[in-house]
């Protein structure tokens, strides 16, 4: 079980050159990391992006009955636990708190952060505590989408008037695989580095 320690999030989560603000109570989950140049970290308080995507949303507008709308939207997995989408359509602001899931020879089901035991292959795949394996994927309202970008950008604490409060305390930083234990990322690199080879002797051939 991990601190369940609540801070503000004060600063808006920069992507890409799109704003998505995150002006909320974000958690504390440790999280070990990969960068896409082979070296390990960790941290605290982060967001990952997982790319730009154009949803399929059904809203509905002040008088008017509900239509599906076609948004583009920004997706970040959050040390909170879950992903939070933020973007635009047609008839301006949308929000929304997609899930998250495996597809597997057994079909696709509902996962949380507290079932994964890493994330790999930048993003698009997803091991279990369990031992399952299989594309990680995001079901936003029912329009499902895999990472196109993995990117995490990590928060530190400060104080503030007296106040704890979350700021930026690194650059995005390229990321290839995720883990919530030591023993985790151990498993995730030998995964990552399958995942390269494979992709590699596919190109060859």
């Amino acid at each position: 079980m991990f601190r369940q320690r609540m801070v503000l999030l004060t600063l808006s989560l920069l992507a890409c050159t799109v704003v998505a603000p995150l002006a909320r109570s974000i958690m504390e989950k440790k999280m070990f990391y990969i960068t896409t140049t082979g070296k390990t970290g960790q941290a605290r308080f982060w967001a990952i992006y997982l790319g730009n995507h154009d949803c399929k949303l059904t809203r509905k507008a002040p008088g008017q009955a509900e239509k599906q709308i076609v948004a583009s939207v920004n997706l970040h997995f959050l040390s909170s636990g879950y992903v939070e989408g933020n973007g635009y359509g047609v008839s301006g602001k949308v929000q929304s708190l997609p899930t998250m899931e495996i597809r597997d020879a057994a079909g696709e089901r509902r996962i949380s952060i507290d079932s994964i035991d890493f994330i790999y292959d930048h993003g698009t795949k997803v091991a279990l505590k369990g031992g399952a394996r299989g594309d990680f994927v995001i079901n936003v309202e029912g329009d499902k989408k895999m990472a196109t970008r993995f990117l995490m950008r990590e928060y530190k604490l400060t104080m503030y008037f007296g106040e704890e409060i979350l700021k930026e305390g690194s650059d995005e930083t390229a990321i290839s695989a995720i883990a919530f234990s030591k023993d985790g990322i151990a498993r995730a690199r030998t995964a990552q580095a399958q995942a390269e080879q494979g992709q590699s002797q596919g190109q060859q051939e």
